[in-house]
């Protein structure tokens, strides 16, 4: 038996960046760590984008940022200017890099990689981990997994395949991100190509669709890609592909255990990530920095939450876009049509307030919205 002060369930985005405030806080100078992962190594596997509303300690692990994002649907395209708040990309492997040359300073932080688990639960003694030739003990858990999760909602999820494509010959590049191109088959449910450019001859293209499907076929997401490329792009040529990602984000809640007050879940586990987006990354940063600084102050710890005002949002939005399903296009080009930058990116950051919020409902089918808000 292993027995440690704290326990990290998760060596992702959200476990590594509360360990990262923690220790700079200085919680782990007389109290013991350990982060626990069933992942074998650190490589980059992620992109993190967000709109610049909220300082965090990780924008020297930036991609690129931008002061221009489009949109497109058909022969419509939107170009918006966030000079005030710049789109902005995290690259997860130096977000690693930063995290783990940090820890590895500090002797009381102990990394357990390759380590599955097949239980959590908590008794009066503590929060324990039950793997297949150890047992893990600690006085607080902050659990990020997300098995054995369930729910009582619709179990749609944002899924996705991206890859950072490299031509051979010259392409003509957007020179800003494509937040959404709907130039693409549909297939009754919602579907667009998100970019973003690395460079002169590289883009970063992700293949992402909104479905009751968890996932579709690889194949299907690369012959997707690749037509893409062909036909939007209009490159014919020869490409090859650097980097690639393969991800599926839950647009619903889970239901946690609120009897629970040992082990913490943090980040999309917390219910961190917004419904009607999935952005979830500075949700991560506002929270791991609240729990922390929580701990250094000996306030009791409980679980971070997203406003219940986009909460309550994102289930109007959700209950439209399963009866609006292959329309659903033309409702996301219309909220960034009707709408100023600063009012879409306040509400996609979850920084609006309730007149700004007004406008956007404002914007959408009157109709429909309003039947989905008193359940009609």
């Amino acid at each position: 038996m292993n027995k440690f002060d704290y326990i990290i369930v998760g060596a992702g985005c959200s476990g590594l960046s509360l360990a990262y405030e923690m220790n700079a806080r200085k919680l782990f100078a007389n109290k013991t760590c350990a982060i626990i992962d069933k992942r074998k190594d650190f490589k980059k596997d992620k992109i993190w984008s967000y709109w610049d509303v909220y300082k965090h300690s990780f924008t020297d692990c930036l991609i690129n940022k931008w002061d221009k994002f489009h949109v497109k649907n058909g022969q419509d395209q939107i170009i918006l200017d966030c000079k005030s708040f710049e789109y902005q990309s995290i690259d997860s492997d130096k977000f690693y890099k930063k995290i783990i040359n940090n820890l590895n300073l500090n002797k009381n932080i102990k990394l357990i990689l390759d380590k599955p688990i097949n239980k959590i639960y908590e008794t009066n003694e503590g929060a324990v981990i039950e793997c297949d030739s150890e047992i893990f003990k600690s006085d607080v858990m902050f659990n990020s997994s997300l098995d054995n999760k369930s729910t009582k909602e619709n179990q749609i999820y944002q899924h996705f395949y991206g890859c950072e494509v490299e031509f051979d010959e010259y392409a003509n590049l957007p020179l800003y991100p494509t937040l959404m191109d709907f130039n693409c088959n549909q297939d009754n449910w919602v579907h667009f190509f998100y970019t973003l450019p690395m460079a002169k001859n590289k883009i970063f293209i992700e293949n992402t669709w909104i479905s009751d499907e968890k996932s579709f076929s690889l194949e299907r997401y690369v012959s997707e890609i690749d037509h893409y490329i062909q036909n939007n792009l209009s490159y014919k040529k020869k490409y090859k592909n650097n980097y690639s990602e393969l991800g599926s984000i839950p647009m619903f809640h889970f239901q946690n255990n609120t009897e629970y007050k040992k082990i913490i879940p943090i980040g999309t586990s917390a219910n961190l990530t917004r419904k009607s987006t999935g952005y979830t990354f500075l949700n991560i940063q506002k929270s791991v920095k609240e729990i922390a600084t929580n701990i250094s102050q000996g306030k009791n710890l409980i679980q971070t939450n997203l406003n219940l005002k986009y909460n309550y949002l994102d289930n109007i939005f959700i209950k439209v876009l399963l009866e609006k399903r292959g329309s659903m296009c033309n409702i996301f080009f219309d909220l960034f049509k009707k709408n100023k930058t600063r009012d879409i990116v306040k509400f996609l950051s979850n920084t609006s307030n309730w007149y700004e919020d007004f406008k956007i409902i404002l914007s959408m089918p009157k109709l429909i919205f309003i039947k989905k808000l008193f359940n009609l």
